[in-house]
C-alpha cells in the first residue's frame, strides 16, 4: 500500500483491522511520524512505546494482554534504530502476532522484501522520501487532529508551493501544514519571506538548475532570489562549473546515442534536462559558459566582485555563449 492510500484508509475507517502495520521508507521522517502518532492518539485509543528504552519482554507482555479500554494502537518507536539482530528478533515476534491490539513500526526501505508477514494481519506501507505538491492536501489533516472542520487548502497555496518546491520531504510538508491554516490572505508574503528559510536549500538548487537549463529566466531569477544568500559567491561559481560540465558530457553522449553511458552521467542533473532540455542546448554554448565560469571562479577567489554572477546569468539567457 502506498502512503496516500494508507492516509485515505486512515480517514475512512473507525477500526483498523490489521494486527501489524509496518512503514518502510528510505529515511525516517520524524516530524511526519510524530504528527501521525499524535493524530492517532487524538482520534483513537493509542500509545507510544519507546523500544530503545523499554525491555522487549515487558512490551511483548503488554501488547499480548487485553486492555480494559478495548483494542489499542501501539506505536513501537525506534525499532529501525535497533541493531540488526534485535530488529530480526522483533520481526520474528511480529510475524506471529495476531492481536489483540494493532502494532505500528517503521523499518528501512531496503528491508522491505525481507519482512513479509501474513497479508491478512500485516499491512505494509511504502513511504516515499518526498511527495508532490499536489499530494500535500492528503497529509495536512495529520497536523490538526482536533480540528473538526479544517478548511480546504487554498489553491493559491498549492500553486505557490508547486512553484517554489514541486516536491517536498514529508517533514517539510508537515512543517508547512502547521503554518498554512493560519495564513489567511498572506500566502504570497509567506512564500516570499518565510518559505526560503523553512525548506532545505537542496530544493532551491534543484529548481535553480532546472530553470537555468530550461532557460526560463523569469522563474530562474525568482528562485535565485530565494537561495542566493545561502552560499558564498565562490560556491556558486564551483556549482555552475560542475553543472555545466555534467550537462556537456550528458548532452554529448545523448547526441552520440550512447544512452547507457548517458544514463550513468545524469547524476546531479535536473530531470528536465535529462528528459528534454538536452536536445535544445548547444555543446559549444555549454563549453563557452563553462570557460566563463571557470575564469570567474579564479577571479572571485582573488577578490573580484560577485556581480560577475549576475553578468554570467544575463549572458547565458541572452544566448551570448552560442
Amino acid at each position: 500500500m502506498t502512503l496516500v492510500q494508507f492516509l485515505g484508509y486512515l480517514k475512512q475507517v473507525d477500526v483498523i483491522d490489521y494486527s501489524v502495520i509496518c512503514f518502510f521508507s528510505p529515511v525516517y521522517s520524524s516530524l511526519f511520524f510524530t504528527h501521525m502518532i499524535s493524530f492517532l492518539q487524538n482520534q483513537r485509543n493509542s500509545e507510544r512505546i519507546d523500544i530503545m528504552l523499554t525491555d522487549a519482554s515487558a512490551v511483548q507482555a503488554l501488547v499480548s494482554t487485553h486492555s480494559f479500554s478495548g483494542k489499542k494502537l501501539y506505536w513501537l518507536h525506534g525499532v529501525h534504530n535497533l541493531p540488526i539482530k534485535k530488529q530480526q528478533e522483533w520481526l520474528e515476534y511480529l510475524r506471529g502476532y495476531k492481536g489483540p491490539h494493532t502494532l505500528l513500526l517503521h523499518l528501512a526501505l531496503e528491508h522491505r522484501n525481507e519482512y513479509n508477514g501474513d497479508t491478512k494481519t500485516w499491512l505494509m506501507v511504502t513511504v516515499p522520501e518526498t511527495i508532490a505538491a499536489h499530494d500535500y492536501p492528503m497529509i495536512r489533516f495529520l497536523t490538526h487532529p482536533v480540528t473538526k472542520t479544517l478548511p480546504e487548502v487554498s489553491p493559491l497555496f498549492i500553486q505557490q508551493m508547486s512553484f517554489v518546491a514541486p516536491t517536498l520531504s514529508l517533514d517539510e510538508a508537515s512543517l508547512l501544514a502547521l503554518y498554512e491554516p493560519l495564513l489567511g490572505a498572506n500566502i504570497a508574503t509567506f512564500f516570499d519571506e518565510w518559505v526560503p528559510y523553512l525548506l532545505k536549500p537542496n530544493h532551491s538548487l534543484f529548481l535553480l538548475s532546472q530553470y537555468f537549463f530550461s532557460k526560463k529566466s523569469k522563474y530562474f531569477f525568482k528562485q535565485w532570489s530565494y537561495c542566493h544568500e545561502h552560499y558564498m559567491p565562490t560556491f556558486w561559481a564551483m556549482y555552475w562549473e560542475d553543472q555545466l560540465w555534467r550537462a556537456y558530457i550528458y548532452c554529448d553522449l545523448m547526441r552520440q546515442k550512447k544512452f547507457t553511458e548517458a544514463k550513468k552521467a545524469q547524476y546531479k542533473l535536473p530531470f528536465s534536462l535529462v528528459n528534454r532540455d538536452w536536445n535544445s542546448l548547444h555543446l559549444s554554448e555549454l563549453e563557452k559558459a563553462h570557460q566563463f565560469v571557470a575564469t570567474m571562479d579564479f577571479k572571485l577567489k582573488n577578490g573580484a566582485s560577485p556581480v560577475a554572477l549576475e553578468l554570467f546569468y544575463g549572458l547565458f539567457f541572452n544566448g551570448t555563449f552560442r
